[in-house]
């Protein structure tokens, strides 16, 4: 006879949104979380430069807009409460070719729509000021922009969640997935089995492979994941920036940029390659295309000292020339399915929107 354990709420996948979700779901309602890997954080949550985003880029009235600018303010508060490294370092958007100034008015005129009033535009001899090896013709400046100690945030909020009498479990993978009426049925590799009202998918890259688990759900609504791997590169050598650089977006992300970390280092990337499976190896036949990206800002940039150091995934949705720009979140309101929520493509900005959405989804659906 197999173990039955019941919840109000599981959260699936132990990831930054995961854990947010269930901390703050755990203060009024029985939950527990659930994660396939030996510890929280080890996907997209720990592969990426820890930057806190001002929410700049993002359409107005997007989720990504909505949620960023909002979740900065949560994340800068909630860190300095839990005394969790962090820092405003700024960030520059840089407009190296002449030709782009119209690019970058349009991302200062999102941003000011996305209640960003603090940017600015600076010319060549204001950036040089602040950054004397940048070139560029123009700048919008983010002071509000930074960076953290997004495993030390994790764990403080599973600290929190734990206090409030959440429960987390790892190395578990669920088996199959009933929908029994008003509730669900989840049945674990050991047999266990779950029993809750509330189901909450923050599987992140395997979003897509947890709905085809659960029986009967519509085929219409499962929405296909792809990957877009992105490595980031370190540089020997004293690197000579005091904040975040980026230039102008293209394709599928932000561009080669510039993070500074906590320590006043830092790293380039990422880039974008699509892979078919989740594999982290770098490799140095990347160096040479992010070396020409970087030396457009930094003409100083030496190739020889550029390494590949590591990489993340970021999940796309539906294809690669046209895939999903913004979150998709999928509530009963499209699947019809009560009490499950689905999380697809949270990538960037969905570390620094994470206590944002957590307090969206509990106030309006749980």
């Amino acid at each position: 006879m197999s173990d039955i354990y019941k919840f109000d709420v599981i959260v699936v996948g132990a990831g930054v949104i995961g854990i947010a979700i269930a901390m703050t779901c755990a203060k009024k309602k029985s939950v527990l979380l659930i994660e396939k890997n030996s510890s929280f954080g080890e996907g997209i949550s720990s592969r990426n430069s820890e930057v806190i985003h001002a929410g700049i880029y993002y359409p107005k009235d997007s989720l990504k807009a909505k949620f960023c600018r909002d979740g900065m303010e949560r994340l800068y508060k909630y860190c300095t409460k839990k005394n969790i490294p962090i820092k405003k370092t700024g960030k520059l958007i840089v407009q190296t070719n002449p030709k782009d100034q119209n690019k970058l008015l349009e991302i200062l005129d999102t941003g000011k729509k996305n209640g960003c009033s603090e940017l600015r535009l600076l010319n060549a001899k204001e950036i040089i000021k602040i950054e004397p090896e940048v070139t560029a013709e123009n700048a919008i400046w983010s002071p509000k922009t930074g960076v953290f100690d997004s495993h030390q945030f994790m764990k403080a909020m599973l600290d929190d969640f734990e206090r409030a009498d959440g429960i987390a479990v790892y190395n578990q993978n669920l088996k199959k997935i009933f929908t029994k009426g008003m509730h669900f049925e989840l049945l674990l590799d050991d047999s266990t089995k779950l029993i809750t009202k509330n189901l909450i998918n923050c599987c992140g890259l395997n979003a897509t492979n947890f709905v085809q688990k659960i029986e009967g759900y519509p085929k219409k609504f499962i929405r296909n994941t792809l990957f877009c791997k992105g490595t980031y590169f370190g540089y020997q050598g004293k690197l000579p920036f005091n904040h975040h650089i980026y230039p102008i977006p293209s394709g599928a992300g932000l561009g080669i940029h510039f993070t500074l970390d906590l320590k006043n280092n830092g790293q380039f990337g990422p880039d974008t390659e699509w892979v078919d499976s989740e594999n982290y190896a770098v490799s140095y036949n990347r160096v040479k295309k992010a070396y020409n990206e970087i030396k457009k800002y930094w003409p100083k940039c030496n190739e020889n000292k550029i390494r590949p150091v590591y990489s993340g995934i970021r999940p796309k949705i539906e294809n690669k020339k046209k895939f999903e720009s913004d979150f998709l979140i999928q509530t009963s309101n499209s699947h019809k399915i009560s009490g499950l929520i689905n999380f697809y493509g949270i990538e960037s900005p969905g570390l620094t929107s994470a206590l944002s959405i957590a307090n969206s989804i509990v106030k309006y659906y749980l």
